[in-house]
This record gives C-alpha cells, sequence and structure tokens, in this order.
C-alpha cells in the first residue's frame, strides 16, 4: 500500500514492464463472499488491450469481458487462500486467437494478476509439432521407397564409411545393418582394387562436387557374380560442402547379357552373310539400301564394297519395272516371302544388257513385328538351265541351307551315323573328317533315348527334327543345344541326306534356370504375408494366388482365370468388378474396388480392398498384373454404421432446411406489406401536396419510391432463391434452341431498346426442367444487356460442344457478351447472394441473379464459371449433363 502512495516511483516501474499487471481488490458480497475485484490500477501494457480507458474502481469483470469465467474463480481462489497460480487460457480478440499466460499473487490485501501475451510462442509450438509430424512422415515414407527398390542404396562419409544402406545393399551383403554400418569398403567384402576405385571416386566427388557414373562386377551373396551401374552423388550441407556420398546401384546383368548376345547374334549374322557360298546382301529401310553384300554378290553383278549404303535401284536401275524388281517390293511391302527358280534378269554386269538366269530367294527381316528390311540371296544358274537335272538338286540343297540356322551346319548320311562337313564355333567338333556314331558320343546320355525316338519319328514321317537337348563339349563340359535336321528328298520322295543346325543355348537355359528360382523365391514371400497376393497375364487372365487365397475360400490350387474368383463374389459384386477389372486391364489404368469374398466353410462374406497395377516392359506394353485383396471388413461395419448416422443427421438438416424455407417464405411476404405501406402514403403525399412541391422536395420522392422498388425487388429475389431448392421439377427433354427463342421474344423491348442481337444455332438438347433453364439463360442474357457499355449495342453469343467426363456426356453452353465486363480478381465473388460489383446508382439489380443461376446449375447436376476483362465483356461457361438420372430435380 505504500508503493501505490508513492504514485510517482511506482508508476514508473510499473509501467516499463513489458507483460500486463493489473492490481485488483476484492469485492464482496453481502455474504461475504468474494464474487469480483475492483480495478485499482493498469500498467500500459494492460491498456493496450482496452477500449475504455477510464476503467479505475470498475468491476474487472466488466472492464475484461472477454476474460472466462473460469479465470475469475482462479483469482477468487487465489485471494481466499493466498497461494499463487499461473495458468494459459486463449481468448477470441478481434476475431483472432491469442493466447495469454496469468499470474496472480496476493500483496496483503490486494491481488496482482501479471497477463502475458504468449499467442507467438503457441504458434511456434504448433508450427513446430506439424513440422515434426510432417518430417516423421517423410522419413517413414523415405525409408519405406527406399527399402522396397531392389536398387542399392548408400551412403558414405568422407572418409569412405558406410552411414547407411537398404534392405537390398544388406541382403547382397548377406549382412544385418548391425554389422555393416559404421564400417569401411574392405571390412564389407569389397576386394582391395574395388575399394580403392571407390575411394578415389569419393575424393573425386568430394574435389569437384559432381556426380560420377560407373560400371563394375562384383560377387552377390546369393546370386554370385553381377554386374552393377552405379552412381556417386555429393550431398551438400548449408555452406556448401560436400558432407556426405550418396550412392545407388542397380544390377545390369541381364541388360548386358543380353546387349551380349544381340551383339554375338550381329556378328554371327553377318559372318554367316560373308562365308555364305551364295551371292547374298541384306537390304534395309524403305529406300531398301544395301547394308550387308558378301564378295560372291559384288562378283557377280561386277561393282566393289563403294554400293554398301546405296539403294539397290541406284546400283542396278535396269531392275525397275521388271518381273524381279516387283517381287522384291511385295517382299518388303507386303511381307511376302518370294523363292522362284531360272528367273529371268535382263541387267547390265559388263557395260551391256544382258539376260542373267538366277535361282532367288528373298525374305523379309522383321523386327519387333515389323518389315524392316529384306534378305536376298541369287544364285547365278545362267549355265546349268541345260543342265536342269543337276539344278534341281543343288536347289534343294540350296533351299535346306537356307532354313537351316547359321549356328553350326551338318550333313548327315540317311540313316544318322555318319556325320559330314562340319562348321561352327566348336560347339561340338572342329575336325573335318566324317564322324561315325555320333550320337553316342555327343548328345548326353540323359537326353539319348529321347533324341533317338525322335530321329526314328522323323526318319519314319520324312519329317523335320527339333530337339533341345545336353551334350557333351569338346572340353568335357555339359551345355545345351537347339538342333533342327531338314531330310533331303530324292525325285522319288527318298530320304538321301540330312542337313542340320545346332545352336547353343547354355545361356538362355541358366537365365530360365535364375527366373525359376526367383518365381519361388517369390511364391515363398507370397505366402508369408497376410494378405491375399494374385497375378495376372496381360490380358487379365489370373495366373497365380498365394497360399492365403485357398485358405480363405477353400478353393482347390488348380483354377485360374474368371472361373477361379466369379464363384466366390457376391452376387451384387459380380457385374461391377467385372466391368472396372476389364476396363482396367484394356486402357492399361491401375486398379482398385470395394467388394466381398465368400468363405465357402463358413458361407460367409466378408469386404476386402482389392488393388492390381501392371507392370510393364521398356517400350511401356504390360507384361504382368500384380494385385492385392486385404480384408477391411471390420472398417467396412464401422464405415456402415458412421453412414447410417450421417442419414439421419441428413434428415434433421433437411427438416432444418424446411423451416428455413418457409421462414423465408413467410419473412420474404411479411417485409412486403410496410413497403407496400410507404409505397401508397407516399402516393396519397404526392397527390395532397400536387403543385406544391418544389424541385427539391420532388427529387426526395422520386428517391424514396426508387428505394422502395429495390426493396420489392430484393424480397422477390429472396424468396426466389430460397424456393430453387424447395420445389421439385419434372424433368424433360428441352431444346435450348427454343429457350434462347422465348427469351429472345420475351426480352424484345429491351432488345430493340438497346439495338442488342442474340446471336445462337445448333444448341442441344438435354434432360432438365425447362423453367429452371429458361430462368438461368433469362438472367445471363438479362445481365449481358444491362450490363452493355455505354453508345455499344450488346451483342451476345451462344455456343455449344458435348464432352464426356464421368461416364457421362455433358453440353458446354457458352454466352459471350461485349459489355462492361469484370475484373479477373471478381470471377468468383460474382456468383455470391447480394454480391453487386457496380453501382446500384448506375445499374438497377438485387445482386441475387447469379447466386440463381449457379443453383440452378448445381441443381441438374452440373456448373458454371465465368471470365471476363473490364470493358471487353464477360464469358459465362455452363457445363450440363445431357441425361438426368431422376426424374425429378
Amino acid at each position: 500500500m505504500e508503493l501505490i502512495n508513492n504514485l510517482h516511483l511506482f508508476q514508473t516501474v510499473f509501467n516499463a514492464a513489458p507483460n500486463g499487471i493489473a492490481v485488483l481488490k476484492p469485492l464482496y458480497s453481502n455474504k461475504n463472499k468474494i464474487e469480483d475485484f475492483s480495478i485499482l490500477l493498469l500498467n500500459t501494457a494492460m491498456l493496450t488491450w482496452l477500449k475504455d480507458l477510464n476503467y479505475k474502481n470498475k468491476k474487472y469483470s466488466e472492464v475484461f469481458p472477454w476474460i472466462k469465467k473460469d479465470i475469475l474463480e482462479k483469482l477468487i481462489e487465489t485471494s481466499e487462500t493466498g497461494l499463487s497460480v499461473n495458468y494459459e487460457q486463449w481468448h477470441e480478440m478481434q476475431g483472432t486467437k491469442k493466447w495469454f499466460l496469468f499470474t496472480a499473487v496476493k500483496q496483503d490485501d490486494l491481488l496482482v494478476l501479471t497477463t502475458e501475451d504468449i499467442t507467438e510462442k503457441k504458434q511456434a509450438e504448433t508450427a513446430l509439432n506439424n513440422a515434426l509430424a510432417v518430417t516423421e512422415q517423410q522419413k517413414r515414407l523415405y525409408d519405406s521407397i527406399i527399402n522396397t527398390t531392389p536398387d542399392l542404396v548408400y551412403v558414405f562419409d568422407r572418409d569412405y564409411i558406410f552411414t547407411y544402406a537398404n534392405k537390398a545393399l544388406l541382403t547382397m551383403w548377406g549382412k544385418s545393418a548391425e554389422d555393416s554400418i559404421g564400417k569401411g569398403l574392405r571390412e564389407n567384402g569389397y576386394e582391395e582394387w574395388h575399394a580403392e576405385m571407390h575411394e578415389r571416386e569419393i575424393d573425386e566427388v568430394i574435389a569437384t562436387k559432381k556426380s560420377i557414373r560407373g560400371t563394375v562386377s562384383f560377387p552377390h551373396a546369393e546370386l554370385g557374380r553381377r554386374i552393377y551401374d552405379y552412381i556417386f552423388a555429393p550431398v551438400f550441407n548449408e555452406r556448401g560442402e560436400v558432407e556426405a556420398i550418396a550412392g545407388t546401384t542397380r544390377d545390369i546383368t541381364e541388360i548386358k547379357l543380353a546387349e551380349e548376345k544381340l551383339q554375338a547374334n550381329e556378328n554371327r549374322f553377318r559372318k554367316m552373310i560373308h562365308q555364305t557360298p551364295a551371292p547374298t546382301l541384306v537390304l534395309k529401310g524403305d529406300d531398301l539400301v544395301i547394308e550387308h553384300i558378301n564378295k560372291h554378290m559384288l562378283q557377280m553383278i561386277g561393282r566393289g564394297e563403294e554400293i554398301v549404303g546405296m539403294r539397290l535401284i541406284d546400283v542396278l536401275p535396269e531392275l525397275e519395272g521388271q518381273y524381279v524388281w516387283e517381287q522384291v517390293l511385295n517382299v518388303y511391302n507386303k511381307g511376302i516371302p518370294f523363292d522362284q527358280s531360272e528367273v529371268l534378269v535382263p541387267h547390265n554386269r559388263t557395260g551391256e544388257l544382258k539376260n542373267y538366269y538366277y535361282n532367288l530367294a528373298y525374305r523379309p527381316l522383321i523386327e519387333d513385328g515389323q518389315i524392316t528390311g529384306m534378305i536376298q540371296v541369287a544364285v547365278e544358274v545362267t549355265q546349268q538351265v541345260v543342265a536342269r537335272q543337276k539344278m534341281e538338286e543343288s536347289e534343294k540343297r540350296f533351299r535346306a541351307l537356307v532354313n537351316a540356322s547359321s549356328d553350326l551346319v551338318y550333313r548327315m548320311d540317311a540313316d544318322w551315323m555318319v556325320m559330314h562337313s562340319l562348321e561352327g564355333d566348336g560347339l561340338l567338333t572342329n575336325s573335318e573328317e566324317p564322324l561315325v556314331n555320333w550320337l553316342d558320343k555327343f548328345i548326353h546320355t540323359s537326353d539319348l533315348q529321347k533324341a533317338v525316338n525322335l530321329i526314328s519319328q522323323s526318319i519314319i514321317d520324312k519329317s523335320i527334327f527339333e530337339m533341345e537337348h545336353r551334350v557333351i563339349n569338346p572340353d568335357g563340359s555339359i551345355g545345351w543345344v537347339f538342333s533342327r535336321v531338314v531330310p533331303i528328298l530324292d525325285e522319288n520322295d527318298k530320304i538321301i541326306e540330312w542337313f542340320g543346325t545346332a545352336s547353343n543355348i547354355t545361356s538362355q537355359k541358366e537365365l530360365q534356370e535364375v527366373i525359376k528360382e526367383s518365381e519361388e523365391k517369390f511364391r515363398q514371400l507370397a505366402d508369408l504375408v497376410p494378405q491375399i497376393i494374385w497375378t495376372a497375364k496381360p490380358d487379365g487372365f489370373t495366373d497365380y494366388y498365394n497360399s492365403r487365397w485357398y485358405e480363405y475360400t477353400g478353393l482347390s490350387e488348380d483354377k485360374f482365370g474368371d472361373s477361379s474368383w466369379m464363384p466366390v463374389l457376391h452376387p451384387n459384386d459380380v457385374s461391377l468388378v467385372k466391368e472396372f477389372w476389364y476396363y482396367s486391364v484394356e486402357n492399361g489404368n491401375a486398379y482398385q474396388l470395394e467388394y466381398r469374398i465368400k468363405n465357402i466353410y463358413s458361407n460367409e462374406y466378408r469386404w476386402f480392398l482389392s488393388k492390381a497395377v501392371p507392370i510393364k516392359d521398356k517400350t511401356g506394353a504390360i507384361t504382368k498384373w500384380f494385385g492385392t485383396c486385404t480384408d477391411i471388413h471390420e472398417q467396412k461395419s464401422i464405415t456402415e454404421k458412421l453412414e447410417i448416422l450421417v442419414a439421419d443427421r441428413t434428415k434433421e438438416l433437411q427438416r432444418s432446411n424446411d423451416d428455413l424455407q418457409q421462414f423465408a417464405h413467410v419473412a420474404s411476404h411479411d417485409l412486403k406489406e410496410p413497403v407496400r405501406k410507404i409505397k401508397t402514403f407516399l402516393s396519397r403525399l404526392e397527390d395532397h401536396l400536387d403543385g406544391k412541391l418544389d424541385e427539391s422536395s420532388t427529387r426526395y420522392i422520386e428517391r424514396i419510391h426508387v428505394a422502395a422498388d429495390r426493396m420489392f425487388n430484393m424480397i422477390d429475389g429472396v424468396l426466389a432463391y430460397s424456393k430453387i431448392n424447395a420445389d421439385l421439377q419434372k424433368t424433360t427433354l428441352v431444346d435450348l434452341n427454343e429457350i434462347i427463342k422465348n427469351i429472345e421474344n420475351d426480352l424484345e423491348i429491351a432488345l430493340q431498346k438497346s439495338d442488342g442481337n442474340i446471336l445462337y444455332q445448333n444448341l442441344p438438347k438435354l434432360q432438365g426442367a425447362s423453367v429452371l433453364l429458361y430462368q438461368l439463360f433469362y438472367n445471363l442474357i438479362n445481365n449481358s444487356i444491362k450490363f452493355a457499355k455505354e453508345g455499344t449495342p450488346p451483342v451476345i453469343t451462344i455456343s455449344s460442344e458435348i464432352t464426356n467426363g464421368l461416364n457421362k456426356d455433358f453440353a458446354v453452353i457458352t454466352l459471350e457478351d461485349n459489355g462492361i465486363g469484370f475484373a479477373s480478381n471478381q470471377t468468383n465473388q460474382i456468383f455470391e447472394t447480394f454480391t453487386r460489383l457496380n453501382p446500384k446508382d448506375r445499374y438497377e439489380g438485387t445482386g441475387l441473379g447469379l447466386s440463381l443461376c449457379k443453383k440452378i446449375a448445381e441443381r441438374h447436376g452440373g456448373s458454371i464459371t465465368a471470365s471476363g476483362t473490364p470493358d471487353q465483356g464477360a464469358i459465362f461457361k455452363i457445363k450440363l449433363p445431357l441425361e438426368q438420372i431422376e426424374n425429378d430435380i
């Protein structure tokens, strides 16, 4: 109390405090209970929250009405017990939520209340908590993505130590994270050369601050030696320094093997072309450019290798128009193979056009289903035409050679016992001597009996022999071969010998074995997952289920396709599931749907969420579908209960809306009565004072008339707006051309007065409420006339187009005018109720017209949007469905 009496010193210290301070004196009721406090003194910080600065000796609850009741109760408790108290509360002040920390201390018979604004602190805490939640979510997402990718992902520090390794990398090492993280390359099994190479690359990334890329081969813990493509990228700190090196590595073994095989095939093909004894050339592209040509063909046509890369027709222009050139074009354009003997080809070989005879064989080259070129084999038989017999035998051998593979070519006697003239890469032998009883020597004993049976059948049927079998290589190892042997027949249809080829398919077989092991691992993993997992072929035919499917449905494990899942679907779900699934299959879209599946043991249905995604190759073609089914029965039950609750709440809301509609209707009618009386008594006043009013009085009365008329229009607008959703309208087929024509007639006077014009044609017919659609377009057209530019006749253009969306057809009607327009930032405002963009003394209206248009469009299941430019006009786009689902809208 003494400090308070020394006002100068106290006020200086008191007002210097950054927080609000109030000195309060208890106010007692007639029962001697504290019921409030009288304010003795407030510091400057506290006064900033008051509008009325005359606070002294007023009640605390009156000066601070926004303070909640429980705060007052805490102040009373402190005053009665003498125990200090701290507590936080928030208050709504001027539309803003503000937080305060209150501290109450009893001093003698007074109460000192300190108030600290902690809004920014609370906001910071909220923002921090939200940021932490988002960060944690991002971390979980990052870990999920990194640990499900088959690529190897890892991080080094600047000392070459692993600070992170994802699941794929740990699997490759065959180690756990605890055994690997925090260790270097050598400790994790890298060979010395390999570790030194990566350490040099890490140093380079740190020095240059740039990523590097490389390829390396090293052993996998399960798959053996593999080939990998890797990238090292710098990780920068806030100062732009490299603080770590992130790496990703991808297994490209299969890609490399495929490339090597492709290159080997290409080299083998070139070798075959150049080593074949027949004149041979390969043409590529639409212009039939010479890509490969062997020396025999060059000698035959009398040219050198300079013609490689030239068009065939430029090398031999005399072929154009000849029969042989027509066959060349047929082979390339239509894919029709051409084989013919003794073809007459006049051409210029020695500087003079002469006739030559050839045995010709043309074949299209097909890559990825497309004809990209052709192979031509031409054997000159000019001198052999007379010797028909010999030529025919040579032709048969030639045909057998063309039809056989080029890897290893050989010839055998009719009884398969003696092999002659072996050529190839040493798959079986390089010996040029005939081999007797060679089957026992080179076909593995496991496949020998099968080979003998097939050979015997081929001899009987005089048919081609084909078989995949194991062979014993010259070095004693075992390989795989695909053999194809063609019989050569004489004129009596008797086998005189056999021509055969053998292709080394050892690598393909090894790859098939790897794929088979991978598929088995996938099946084992899938059987451990609690979800149902399934796969399907590109056409949607299911070809695999994990064990969860059979455990739940009780079906046998030999059924796939529609017959495996349709019988266990709920009858009400079958058509929907088929429609969605085969729509996804046809369009290559991801699939997701909820449906019920029956357990045949309990004969009960449970809800499942089914998802599937297409697996595509590098060309974008679907090679497989991968799908899951997750049991959501409990969640679905909860959802259904919530839907029932929502339906009940919707009924209550509908009842409330009906009450509001009734209120608006009654209020609108009741509001008209006083306006009508104003108009009546104003008219009587004009009659009573006729001739006695000066110019100012007359102008005032006119303004009263205008205001009363505007009030009438406003009330009618409110009534129309409130009724737009109240009354159901029957849907009929509405011709929008007729609607616009009727509006044109109704607005005839306004159009004539403004010299306006409405341009429209070929508007669609659609289902809807004719009365509402009339009102929609009437309001838009009337607005365009009303908001015309001064001195410019209004021109209103209406056009339409049909679009598809949400599996239904929509009419999009565009209404464009040349009026005053509006600013782009007012686009959303114009559809709000009672919104006016222009002065009411220049343009009439209630501000309800466009909001009414919006309601009508949405009631039809459509929408309306607007755009405009000041002084250049406005554009309205109305989107309406062509068909309505309900008869009443």
